[in-house]
């Protein structure tokens, strides 16, 4: 399985068939990750599929040997994908925050 890079500044390449699982999601939710790159996240929903997808698949990876993932490293792999999907970082840290400013209004911090 020769891996194929995912652009010409990338530095990590990814195998052949995860490229193709993250295309086909790409596709699929194409509307939501524009809309996250517009930084409208009202398509929560879509962008809560798309990263929990992107963690089973990484946690799959990370049960197989480096042999078995072609000598890739699992640091490689994760910015090979936050690479992939950039759309998503504005969405994760919009996500965060929210859960912040709830646990703080719940302790009476914030309004």
């Amino acid at each position: 399985m020769q891996p194929v890079i995912l652009s010409a500044t990338a530095q990590t390449s990814l195998p052949p068939d995860m490229l193709a699982r993250f295309q086909r999601i790409r596709a699929r939710y194409a509307a939501d990750l524009a809309a996250a790159q517009a930084g409208d996240y009202a398509r929560a929903q879509g962008l809560r599929h798309v990263s929990r997808y992107i963690g089973r698949l990484l946690a799959s990876e990370a049960r197989k040997s480096p042999q078995e993932r072609g000598g890739l490293r699992m640091l490689d792999l994760s910015l090979a994908v936050d690479r992939y999907f950039p759309e998503l970082r504005g969405w994760t840290q919009y996500e965060l925050l929210q859960r912040h400013r709830e646990r703080m209004r719940q302790q009476g911090w914030a309004s």
